[in-house]
């Protein structure tokens, strides 16, 4: 039960951390396309806009949660297991 209350609240975390970066990377985006719209108004940017934000939220959200997954397996033998030796102890 520890093991996977550890693993789940990791990916949580992968993707609270994957959200962040598609709140940075869109206002990123929507301030660029959005301040040069003479510019960005006939580009596969403005018209397809819907699709392009659908489809690299899906891929950040699971790649996120997947990374989150990941790092828990990866991390729970040292720091999740009771008894474990602490890196700090060496």
């Amino acid at each position: 039960m520890r093991k996977i209350f550890y693993i789940s609240v990791c990916g949580f975390l992968g993707l609270l951390t994957a959200t962040l970066i598609h709140a940075g990377v869109e206002l990123f985006a929507l301030d660029l396309i959005f301040n040069n719209p003479a510019r960005f108004s006939e580009t596969v940017w403005w018209q397809e806009w819907e699709l392009i934000h659908g489809v690299a939220s899906a891929v950040l959200w699971i790649g996120g949660l997947l990374f989150g997954l990941a790092a828990g397996r990866a991390w729970y033998p040292r720091y999740g297991v009771p008894g474990a030796r602490s890196p700090r102890t060496r």
